[in-house]
């Protein structure tokens, strides 16, 4: 009988798993792997760094469920002072990946999402490659995308944003000294009908 440690592969630098003795097992076997990169390009210019992800790899009948927790430091800046920090990410997700070619046959497999379904036709979702190698670098770049916070805060100790001193009364602005005139004419007690 396989132990835990036995289903464990840790992948360093890596994201793509070959899979083919998985998909040749009973639906419900499992693997567990250990995914852990340096960086990973979430954008243009938003990368993840020392991201690590724990994964379990479930075989279903045309699929394999990743289920995953991952995480990972993201170099952001703050929405209220603008000072860059390190933006710890953990996430949870499952996602199903599925198979398009038999690995003992070869053959296409007949595709298992609803036809009549609009997103099956325009979103296919993750799907396992024809040499049977499961890349998890996109899923991981989307849910940590996801897990990033829509206004980023440094935190608790934030400073906020710069303000300068607005207790100085005596500062006016002496083009607007017409205009304080007709405030002045407008209060009550003050007609001059």
């Amino acid at each position: 009988m396989a132990t835990e440690e036995d289903r464990t592969v840790d992948l360093p630098g890596d994201t793509r798993l070959n899979v083919a003795s998985l998909l040749m097992e009973p639906v419900g076997a499992i693997r567990d792997i250990v995914i852990e990169i340096e960086s990973l390009p979430l954008d243009v210019d938003l990368v993840a760094r020392n991201v690590t992800a724990k994964a379990r790899l479930t075989r279903l009948k045309d699929a394999i469920l990743v289920t995953a927790d991952v995480a990972a430091i993201v170099p952001l800046e703050c929405a209220i002072c603008l000072a860059a920090y390190n933006q710890p990410i953990a996430e949870r997700f499952s996602e199903p990946i599925r198979q398009l070619v038999d690995v003992r046959t070869g053959a296409e497999l007949p595709n298992t999402v609803d036809a009549t379904d609009d997103v099956a036709e325009s979103e296919p979702g993750f799907t396992i490659g024809d040499n049977h190698e499961l890349d998890l670098g996109e899923a991981l770049r989307q849910w940590i995308v996801l897990a990033i916070p829509m206004q980023p805060s440094c935190g608790p100790d934030c400073p906020g944003p710069l303000l300068r001193s607005t207790d100085q009364e005596d500062e006016f602005d002496h083009r607007f000294a017409s205009l304080a005139s007709l405030l002045d004419d407008d209060e009550p007690g003050n007609d001059k009908s």
